[in-house]
């Protein structure tokens, strides 16, 4: 293999790599979550509102949608990373839908 082939292998690996990384392939952090959602949430309601027999929340999207929703109404500002891990700290802890 040649110098200029090996140069230019290293410098794709190494640019689909960071590629992905500023792509949002972040796995969901439920600890941070949690976190958020004691510093954020808990303000408006307790772990109750979840594991209520007539919840409003039926599905994985439904979910999301309204961390969304809570997320503007307690202008709370959250980043896109920062639903993520309110989301899936709620799903891993109380809902556990099927992404």
């Amino acid at each position: 293999m040649t110098t200029k082939t090996l140069v230019f292998l290293l410098f794709a690996a190494l640019t689909f790599s960071l590629t992905s990384a500023w792509a949002g392939n972040r796995a969901p952090d439920a600890a941070h979550g949690k976190t958020l959602h004691a510093k954020n949430c808990v303000s408006c309601h307790d772990n109750s509102q979840y594991t209520r027999p007539n919840r409003i929340i039926h599905t994985f999207g439904d979910l999301r949608a309204r961390v969304e929703f809570c997320d503007t109404a307690s202008k709370a500002n959250f980043s896109s990373d920062n639903l993520d891990d309110v989301v899936e700290y709620l799903n891993a802890d109380f809902y556990k839908f099927e992404k």
